[in-house]
């Protein structure tokens, strides 16, 4: 069987690249041998010992490090399938000619600057999979226990497994100088795997797409593939929805890890805590002791903005749709200072509606 060029990228298989291949452009090709620059050598690459990967071109300086290369290419490919390493791997794409190696990993950048923030405190930049929480039997107990009291809350595991999809946005408008802008936000899921996101400002707009297939992001006449890492960090982001930890919860307790972390007061309400750990994400959630109400969310990573922190989500309202309790809105806490920017909410939303049928399909523009 063969196998196009941008449909291997999209699977993660290695392109052999022969001397007739498309060329990469500049901006996507990594002119150095890989292997030697992660080892502090800057080494020019050779174009007929190229590799396509997830829609870089790699070049190397000898047929070892080629071969080494398409052995195990996760450990040697640049850091968040080529995007921006300053904003992180759901932003736009870095230049593969302006990068930094560090911990062993090539970055690539959009601008000096975001080189210049990166260097200044690389940690505050660069994610990665939650560690996993542990606990005593005792604990994974309790926390199984206060989830099962959120599903419940929620309108029950019977309810939560009857919705098929899901659809929720916020609409607001915003004036800079002359201009109006409308700026819409949706979120569309069809579960368990499907998921679709879209920002719009007037006419002008983007989407980050998750298919079982794939991940890509679209906008007016674009539609690029995700590699790997990217896709995988959307995963992440979406772990972070209410609905789709207690869906998925309701449908298949055993993956998602729940570890009981004590009990306190949230704004004056008795909670329990529970760390859940999904899609590389881990969160703690504080339940409401009396009820089973969400009252708030807290993880570390991005949070509307481009560094890496604490992020406290409390939720300030709910609504409940066909039987199904969510929260609607919150506001944030970011390395434990108030982060308006970050605030966020649904207008309306829905259960199951009828979703287009090529919304989740992800394909070369």
């Amino acid at each position: 069987m063969r196998i196009s060029a941008s449909r291997a990228a999209a699977i993660g298989v290695v392109v052999v690249l022969g001397a007739t291949a498309f060329a990469a452009p500049p901006a996507r090709t990594l002119s150095l041998d890989p292997l030697d620059l992660i080892e502090g050598r800057e080494v020019p690459g050779k174009p007929e010992l190229s590799v396509e990967h997830e829609g870089i071109e790699y070049r190397f300086s000898t047929p070892e490090n080629k071969a080494a290369f398409e052995k195990d290419p996760v450990r040697f490919e640049v850091a968040d399938g080529g995007a921006c390493g300053a904003m992180g791997p759901l932003s736009g794409l870095g230049d593969a000619r302006r990068f930094v190696v560090h911990d062993r990993r090539i970055y690539l950048f959009a601008s000096e600057q975001c080189r210049d923030s990166f260097l200044k405190n690389p940690a505050k930049r660069i994610e990665t999979d939650d560690p996993a929480p542990v606990g005593s039997a005792e604990q994974i107990a309790a926390g199984r226990a206060t989830l099962d009291r959120a599903v419940i809350w929620a309108g029950g595991k019977e309810r939560l497994l009857g919705m098929t999809t899901f659809r929720g946005g916020a609409t607001r408008t915003e004036t800079n100088g002359d201009t109006k802008w409308t700026v819409t936000k949706e979120i569309a899921i069809a579960f368990p795997e499907c998921f679709y996101t879209r920002e719009a400002w007037n006419e002008s707009w983007y989407a980050t797409i998750r298919a079982k297939e794939g991940a890509a992001m679209a906008s007016r006449g674009e539609h690029e593939l995700l590699a790997r890492s990217r896709a995988h960090a959307f995963d992440r982001s979406m772990a972070r929805w209410p609905v789709v930890v207690l869906r998925t919860y309701a449908q298949d307790s055993a993956s998602i890890a729940a570890v009981g972390d004590g009990e306190g007061i949230v704004d004056g309400t008795p909670v329990e805590f529970v760390k859940v750990a999904m899609n590389g994400a881990t969160s703690r959630l504080a339940v409401e002791k009396a009820s089973g109400k969400l009252v708030q969310l807290a993880f570390r990573g991005r949070d509307g903005g481009s560094l890496i922190g604490d992020s406290v989500r409390t939720f300030t309202n709910y609504a409940t749709v066909d039987g199904v309790r969510l929260p609607t809105a919150y506001v944030v806490t970011f390395d434990g200072k108030e982060a308006p920017k970050a605030a966020a909410s649904l207008d309306r939303f829905e259960i199951n509606p009828k979703l287009a049928e090529n919304l989740f399909e992800v394909h070369k523009k």
